[in-house]
């Protein structure tokens, strides 16, 4: 009796340790390719639930694993149907159908295919009645997908691609081929000459009433476009999620250098200041104004990727959306607030901020105590006088030329300075008792410093009088080139006890110990005293 049991259970767990065993084995070789290592081509199959219908888990579809079991020349006809000659990156169907009809299409078409797969003899994923093989919770894939940044250098390359056609035979240049604008009133993609923006400024991160997200816009339009290209025997770009979207390919791709300049009708130069447009200005109104501030477009374009790291909704002039008192269209965020906010790599002092973090810069910056906005000199970018302005409403011609004007009278170069002017050797002798003085190589560190910013632009124009490189270290004492002693304002103590300020032992440390490890500089190292504090012989 025991025994027929025992035969009745083995017969009927048999068939399911064979199924484990088997699907193990399919897992291996169709799924995840005999690796748990991250994937860059993984989907996830997540369709609508039915209103008060039970829910299954998501599937996670692996694509590249199934376009490899898929003759080339099939690789997205097998599975994506196609509308006026191009692939529509959906799943057997045009358009989004009912949720239900929709989960028995993706049943019918792929345990289908399995099962077909199965009967040559071809390991296959999971067909009819093995749920769970997909619909699963545990076990996920590790990703390795990450978005690709179409950057100044992939930009310059389709642009100058000659298999990328435009639109019209006659334009010299292939814009038209990828860029459009949708016309509201004939319900259709068009394409304006000049007006052309980041994709990312109309497709979103989620479909909108007029446009698609951003990921179905960029699939339509670039893979299609690649696949085309390959069809055709000509170079194209990746036709495959890794392509684009794993590490490797990314840090493969070619990068141009230098970029010649986007062609977009922008200015060099521009005047910030909304209010030197305005019709009704005079005089009076300019009196009470913000100088505006001179910028030079073409550097700021050099020292971004993209148009979007400023311009983050519209190519519109900052002015356009953020006004003096705030515009919905701006998030209600004024104008001021824009320009200025500290934390935001969008706005000027936000960016100047975080470039203030490299390491050439913040050796100084980092230890530089930071003062508050209030406290900041203005003048330092508002540097436009009103005399130089007028009439109202200035033209775009006008704006420009009196900012280049402001650039030739302050080109944002260093002002040296001559050797005498800067002590060669200054000894700190602070600590008599139990070291001889350090001989600190004053004039060798200032040129070292003034070397590591030479080719920045930025510190050229905020660091061009010359005593600002000795700010660096001299932080509250007044500009000077005979600035007064660190003892004058750091005494005996660690701390002082009313304002924080720390003892002369703890600033001469903390400003040249944070300064060295700011800016990667591993001699002397912070824990080698006697490399520059010789120990005074005995007796």
């Amino acid at each position: 009796m025991a025994k027929r049991q025992l035969s009745r259970w083995w017969k009927a767990i048999f068939p399911a340790i064979l199924l484990v065993g088997v699907f193990s084995v399919i897992a291996g070789g169709y799924s995840k390719t005999g690796s748990d290592a991250p994937r860059s081509d993984i989907l996830v199959i997540d369709l609508p639930s039915k209103p008060g219908g039970d829910t299954m888990p998501a599937v996670e579809f692996l694509h590249g694993a199934h376009t490899e079991r898929v003759p080339a020349d099939k690789r997205c006809s097998s599975c994506h149907l196609s509308k006026e000659g191009r692939y529509v990156f959906k799943y057997m169907r045009i358009e989004d159908g009912a949720s239900e009809t929709d989960m028995d299409m993706y049943h019918e078409n792929c345990t289908g295919c399995h099962e077909e797969t199965a009967a040559t003899g071809e390991p296959a994923g999971p067909v009819t009645g093995e749920c769970r093989s997909c619909h699963k919770t545990e076990d996920p894939q590790a990703s390795a997908w990450v978005p690709i940044a179409f950057d100044k250098s992939l930009h310059y390359r389709h642009t100058s691609s000659r298999t990328i056609q435009p639109q019209s035979p006659e334009d010299t240049a292939n814009c038209s081929a990828c860029h459009h604008d949708y016309d509201k009133a004939t319900q259709k993609t068009v394409y304006a000459r000049g007006e052309e923006g980041s994709c990312r400024y109309c497709h979103r991160e989620t479909r909108t009433q007029t446009a698609t997200a951003i990921r179905t816009a960029s699939h339509d339009a670039c893979v299609n476009c690649h696949q085309d290209l390959v069809s055709q025997n000509q170079k194209g770009g990746p036709v495959e999620c890794a392509g684009c979207h794993s590490p490797a390919a990314q840090e493969a791709i070619e990068t141009v250098t230098p970029v010649p300049r986007m062609k977009r009708n922008q200015p060099e130069f521009a005047l910030l200041a909304s209010w030197v447009t305005d019709t009704t200005a005079d005089a009076k109104l300019a009196a009470k104004q913000m100088n505006p501030v001179p910028f030079k477009h073409a550097v700021h374009e050099a020292a971004n990727e993209m148009c979007r790291s400023c311009h983050h909704e519209t190519l519109k002039k900052c002015g356009d959306c953020h006004t003096e008192t705030g515009l919905p269209d701006g998030g209600k965020v004024q104008l001021g607030q824009a320009m200025h906010k500290g934390d935001s790599t969008r706005s000027c002092i936000g960016c100047h901020n975080t470039e203030q973090k490299e390491k050439n810069c913040a050796g100084c910056h980092a230890s530089m105590p930071v003062k508050p906005f209030v406290e900041e000199n203005c003048s330092l970018c508002h540097r436009v006088d009103r005399s130089a302005l007028g009439p109202w409403p200035m033209d775009r011609a006008a704006r420009a030329q009196v900012a280049a004007n402001a650039f030739r009278e302050h080109p944002g170069r260093p002002v040296g300075i001559d050797d005498e002017k800067i002590p060669d050797k200054v000894v700190i002798d602070g600590l008599t008792d139990v070291y001889e003085g350090v001989h600190f190589p004053h004039r060798q560190i200032f040129r070292a410093i003034e070397q590591r910013i030479a080719d920045n632009r930025m510190a050229g124009h905020f660091h061009d009088q010359q005593t600002t490189l000795c700010m660096g270290c001299h932080h509250h004492s007044p500009p000077s080139l005979q600035p007064p002693k660190c003892a004058s304002c750091h005494g005996e103590a660690f701390r002082h006890a009313q304002d924080g300020r720390p003892g002369l032992v703890g600033a001469y440390h903390g400003q040249c110990i944070s300064c060295h490890q700011e800016m990667g500089i591993k001699e002397p190292a912070a824990t080698d005293c006697n490399k520059c504090h010789k120990p005074k012989a005995a007796g």
